[in-house]
């Protein structure tokens, strides 16, 4: 896996990811449960196009549903007939805050994806964890 270092290519937003208070990382380490492959490439591919965006609509954002999860979005694209999403919310003008990566056919996986947003949420809304920039890769 590289760091994403092309000089012509400008991305809009900056992306953040959850990091734990002992330092593990949402995204980075969901992403390493995918399987290797198109799963992966999928995630790594929609997160730079995501990236490059002026501006994000449906489909490829959706509002969280409930009174919870108000002001929570997810980021939403298929890979391999499966629905994949990364739970988050904006931090500000372009920059959006990951926090809970997991794939979606009849109930969340990992079971509790949803409270495991607002547990984290409250974490760093209380400063017991942090986040950090999300690196995009490519493969190769």
């Amino acid at each position: 896996m590289k760091t994403y270092e092309k000089s012509d290519i400008i991305f809009k937003w900056r992306l953040v990811q959850y990091r734990s208070p002992n330092g593990r990382l949402a995204i980075t380490d969901w992403r390493k449960t995918l399987p290797i492959g198109t799963p992966r490439a999928d995630l790594d591919t929609f997160l730079r196009d995501m990236a490059k965006r002026d501006k994000w609509d449906y489909p490829v954002i959706d509002n969280l549903r409930g009174e919870p999860y108000k002001g929570f979005t997810e980021l939403r694209w298929k890979s391999c007939k499966v629905q994949h999403r990364i739970f988050g919310y904006e931090l500000g003008a372009y920059e959006y805050l990951m926090l809970v990566g997991c794939t979606h056919k009849e109930n969340y996986d990992p079971p509790g994806a949803l409270e495991t947003l607002i547990d984290r949420y409250k974490q760093i809304q209380r400063g017991e964890a942090s986040y950090v920039e999300y690196q995009l890769t490519t493969n190769g």
